[in-house]
């Protein structure tokens, strides 16, 4: 199981969606430099379909 991402990490990449949203993109990819390292960051969006909420939903409880 993966460890949970911070509150600020969360916000985040809600900000982010949003903004490719509105942008009309689902996917974007750069790069970033981080404690004297570059980064290859890749982000795609994928909806989940409703069926699948409550699973979604079970994991964050």
């Amino acid at each position: 199981m993966q460890s949970p991402m911070t509150f600020e990490i969360c916000r985040a990449l809600t900000q982010l969606t949003r903004q490719l949203l509105e942008a009309g993109e689902q996917a974007t990819e750069t790069h970033v430099l981080a404690k004297g390292q570059v980064y290859r960051v890749a982000v795609s969006l994928e909806p989940v379909p409703i069926e699948q909420l409550p699973d979604v939903i079970q994991r964050y409880r």
